[in-house]
């Protein structure tokens, strides 16, 4: 794993975009197959610039098949002066303003249900992607192996949420597991908060 630059966000956005491309959130919330193209870049840069800032974000190589971002334990919580420190002012005039506003009500409760389920010190991972040319082509293992092995030896446990019904197998596959399922509201899409405990 090769640790994210400040250099290297722009472009790795695209490969976030592109990897979320038809996540249910995001196609809820950009039906627009155009608007999605051209909005999530932007959308993730903010979200990779604040992994920069405030997190652990790594690439699988510089050719960028994959990314994982993990908040460390006493980062896990998103104050409003790291929003804007991560460039939430210059999103705003980026995106799509109804769309973003729309966002707020997922990310709270997403935030919701960590705080009920990890209410203890953890690790978050707050996003994994892989190009879509590359997946299933062992990216994410490859991202996902050493950063658990790590959070294994401090004895901590790692959250995550998903709307990717997928997704919930392969995290299982990992050792989390499945504490809680709930519905974005105003919206028919679940979220699944998993957990995966600390090591004995």
């Amino acid at each position: 794993m090769i640790r994210l630059s400040a250099s290297q966000v722009k472009s790795t956005s695209k490969v976030v975009a592109r990897a979320f491309h038809n996540d249910p959130l995001m196609s809820h919330y950009f039906p627009d197959e155009f608007e999605r193209k051209r909005w999530l870049p932007p959308l993730y840069q903010f979200v990779l610039r604040y992994g920069v800032l405030f997190g652990e974000t790594y690439v699988t190589s510089s050719n960028l098949e994959g990314v994982a971002l993990l908040l460390p334990p006493q980062e896990t919580g998103m104050s409003f002066w790291k929003i804007l420190k991560a460039g939430a002012l210059s999103l705003a005039f980026t995106v799509k303003p109804n769309a973003l506003a729309k966002l707020w009500p997922s990310l709270r409760t997403s935030e919701n249900a960590r705080k009920r389920h990890a209410y203890f010190p953890h690790w978050c991972l707050f996003l994994l992607a892989v190009e879509p040319a590359y997946q299933g082509k062992g990216c994410a293992s490859a991202l996902l192996k050493p950063m658990l092995a790590r959070i294994d030896s401090e004895r901590l446990p790692c959250y995550l949420d998903t709307t990717e019904e997928r997704n919930v197998s392969l995290y299982q596959h990992y050792g989390f597991r499945v504490a809680e399922v709930s519905k974005v509201p105003n919206t028919d899409i679940n979220l699944w908060a998993m957990l995966r405990d600390k090591a004995a």
